[in-house]
């Protein structure tokens, strides 16, 4: 693991010397290549676009799961400019919509939650942010921790904090809010039943967790909805931030939580093939049934 790891590490690095848009048009053919490649998870990806896009003609979904993998091969390429670039490189690749009102939120000593999602680049989202407000980001620590170590050192090179997944991680998550700092908080993960409640996602049963509405109502801090979507040629990427509707803190489950997948499904309908396709988001449905089987379209 840990050779692998090293091998990995140098080639983030190689990565970073290359021009973004020679990268993005490097991973074309790779992408096109990889929609032939027999993998399990193109199972996984065909259910996802079938559920979602009904009304695509199938020839349709095709394409988009290839421009799919295409966007998945720049996501890896771009780990370059997210372990190594400096602060002034990634700010001449940014544009920004909206960010001004979370500053204004951040300014007005409120915490504030920022709501993310598996679309773009959430890593280099993740850097943005850690760049301009003191933020604490909830992730899933992988076991192996020599591979903790690895994806955890790129995300807090800028002065953010990594916080695992589990039991005390709602008491730092609070204690960071109520000292009226910033939270980062990936919402599209499909919790344990119990954690979470079924709202609807592009007319599927999603089971959606209740983190961050719980985190909104016991605080009072401020929502915002952000994303960061590639642009095209190479050009970079540009982070929308959207506040979130007042009913976020609403007791009712389905009341707080429709505005996610709201929010969620338009941010994907932006650029469907920037999603993270390949998670299994519709595994669990109220009648216990699994739409997933291995068959490819």
């Amino acid at each position: 693991m840990n050779l692998l790891l090293l091998l990995a590490n140098g080639l983030t690095r190689l990565l970073s010397w290359l021009p973004l848009g020679l990268l993005h048009a490097a991973a074309w053919p790779l992408g096109r290549l990889l929609y032939w490649v027999p993998w399990k998870k193109h199972s996984v990806i065909a259910t996802n676009l079938a559920l979602c896009f009904p009304e695509l003609e199938p020839a349709e979904r095709r394409r988009l799961h290839r421009d799919y993998l295409v966007e998945q091969c720049r996501l890896v390429f771009e780990a370059g400019a997210v372990f190594h670039w400096s602060k002034e490189r990634l700010h001449a690749h940014i544009e920004t919509a909206g960010w001004e009102a979370v500053e204004e939120a951040a300014n007005a000593e409120r915490g504030v939650l920022l709501v993310s999602a598996h679309i773009g680049n959430w890593e280099l989202l993740n850097l943005y942010l850690a760049l301009h407000l003191p933020l604490a980001t909830l992730y899933r620590a992988p076991e192996n921790k020599a591979l903790d170590a690895f994806i955890t050192r790129p995300r807090e090179r800028f002065g953010g904090r990594m916080v695992p997944g589990g039991s005390p991680a709602l008491r730092q998550l609070l204690g960071q809010l109520k000292k009226h700092q910033a939270v980062a908080v990936a919402a599209d993960i499909q919790p344990k039943r119990g954690d979470g409640a079924f709202v609807p996602l592009f007319g599927q049963s999603a089971l959606t967790m209740t983190l961050v509405t719980g985190l909104a109502r016991r605080t009072g801090c401020a929502v915002f909805f952000c994303s960061a979507l590639r642009q095209p040629k190479g050009r970079g990427w540009r982070l929308h931030f959207q506040a979130a509707a007042e009913s976020i803190g609403d007791p009712d489950p389905a009341n707080a939580l429709t505005p996610i997948n709201q929010w969620l499904e338009n941010a994907i309908r932006q650029a469907p093939a920037q999603y993270l396709w390949l998670y299994k988001r519709f595994s669990r449905q109220p009648d216990g049934h699994n739409p997933y089987k291995a068959h490819r379209y």
